[in-house]
């Protein structure tokens, strides 16, 4: 099955969906956004990134601000940075960016602050190879991440466990969007740094499912 340009849905999603499925819903769903000291400090940092630049230093081509798609998971993006490296892999031609020869791929994504204890940022980046994969015929096996706080580059390597993590979650995607229905609030330690607290209210809805306990259980 290959999903349409209309159906495809945002790879930055797959990191709302990751981080919590009703952030997820309340952005992709209900078309709620609020902006906060994180969110203010992640679009002043992609500034220069998302202007398109291309470099070329020592042996590595960079492109900013390129657009990504796999049409079998229906994913579309935009990429912060495309590494291309001189390796002695095959030799192949991209012509959406006038490239041909022998490189290696490598996306990479810039984010504010420094690594979570959680999957969401590895799964944008993992989504982005797996576009590059599918675009380019060329294995995408690893990635990084240059997190502002550390001010330094985080490497990863897209192993079997995270593809399978990205491709469910891609999947999980299209069918919430198919049914239409924003997710049920669960607090968490998440809650402290999301700008939709105030749409989520994740605790008047646990309030609700504890008098609704309460009333099946007394009467």
């Amino acid at each position: 099955m290959l999903y349409s340009d209309d159906d495809c849905i945002a790879i930055s999603g797959l990191q709302h969906l990751a981080f919590c499925k009703r952030q997820w819903g309340l952005i992709h769903l209900n078309q709620e956004w609020a902006e906060n000291y994180l969110t203010a400090q992640g679009k002043i940092m992609h500034e220069r990134v998302d202007s398109g630049y291309q470099e070329f230093r020592r042996g590595v081509k960079q492109f900013s601000g390129l657009h990504v798609r796999n049409m079998k998971l229906g994913l579309y993006g935009r990429m912060d940075v495309l590494e291309v490296e001189q390796t002695e892999g095959p030799y192949v031609e991209i012509p959406w960016i006038n490239l041909n020869g022998n490189w290696r791929l490598r996306p990479v994504e810039f984010k504010h602050g420094k690594p979570k204890d959680h999957n969401a940022d590895l799964i944008q980046l993992c989504a982005q190879a797996l576009c590059l994969e599918e675009m380019t015929g060329l294995p995408v096996n690893e990635g990084s991440i240059f997190y502002c706080e550390l001010r330094r580059r985080t490497e990863f390597e897209f192993d079997e466990d995270i593809r399978a993590e990205t491709i469910g979650l891609a999947k999980e995607a299209h069918q919430l969007i198919a049914s239409g229905k924003v997710p049920e609030a669960e607090v968490n330690h998440n809650c402290k740094s999301c700008s939709l607290m105030d749409f989520c209210q994740p605790n008047i809805g646990n309030q609700k499912k504890l008098m609704d306990y309460y009333q099946e259980l007394f009467g």
